[in-house]
């Protein structure tokens, strides 16, 4: 099995810490990893059909004080939806894969979700550790491979509010409290979920703000999990 990793973008969310966790995590598995600086061999799909999955660590800074970084020129997203459709895996977390590219509907159409907020912070203010909330992640469907023997958790940072695909299958959900905004109170959205782009397999996950968030055994265990089946082991 051979993983692409796509690591850029705002060097704010320090791409490279998550980069050098996933290849390691991937490396004990026996899996292949290549780590591209650069969205450009997405554009030649031809010279991919190697890779078994893609991981995208790519983080765009979208404040109105900040350019944007590392944007996906349309080349390279008709690439990457090839590469999926026949068969190519894609899988991630967090803001890394569900809140890069965000003028590229078709890429959320593909993942299935868009990050839209965290309350109490906001995406053009992100919140500072100390006002992380938090929160429990309810595993919804315990025998599915994926989360299989892995109870439900709790814990502290991002609490992720996102657009979501209904055709997704949704293995985990959390529940805002409606502390910090009213009118969300009792509002489910999902964690945890895998879907298909025609022929690929897509994993997403929405914990992941720091590497520590990764490194809470459920979390890696559900991710580690989530990229292999995505690349079809």
């Amino acid at each position: 099995m051979k993983a692409a990793l796509f690591v850029g973008g705002w060097e704010g969310h320090r791409p490279t810490d998550f980069s050098d966790w996933c290849r390691d995590l991937l490396t004990a598995e026996g899996v292949e990893v290549v780590v591209h600086d650069t969205l450009e061999p997405l554009a030649s799909p031809e010279e991919m059909r190697d890779v078994d999955v893609i991981v995208p660590i790519w983080s765009s800074a979208r404040s109105s004080h900040q350019p944007e970084f590392g944007n996906m020129t349309k080349e390279q997203e008709d690439g990457l939806l090839e590469l999926v459709g026949s068969g190519c895996g894609i899988a991630g977390w967090h803001g890394h894969m569900g809140d890069a590219f965000r003028d590229h509907p078709t890429y959320h159409f593909m993942i299935g979700g868009q990050f839209v907020g965290h309350p109490p912070g906001w995406p053009d203010n992100p919140i500072p550790s100390d006002d992380f909330v938090d929160y429990d992640v309810t595993i919804t469907k315990p025998d599915h491979p994926l989360v299989e023997g892995i109870g439900s958790f709790r814990l502290k940072s991002e609490q992720y509010y996102m657009l979501v695909d209904p055709s997704n299958e949704v293995l985990a959900t959390t529940t805002f409290s409606g502390e910090h905004l009213w009118w969300i109170e009792g509002t489910v959205i999902p964690v945890v979920w895998t879907r298909r782009w025609d022929k690929g397999r897509v994993f997403y996950c929405s914990i992941g703000h720091t590497v520590e968030d990764l490194q809470v055994p459920q979390v890696t265990e559900i991710i580690r999990r989530g990229i292999l089946w995505a690349g079809g082991r």
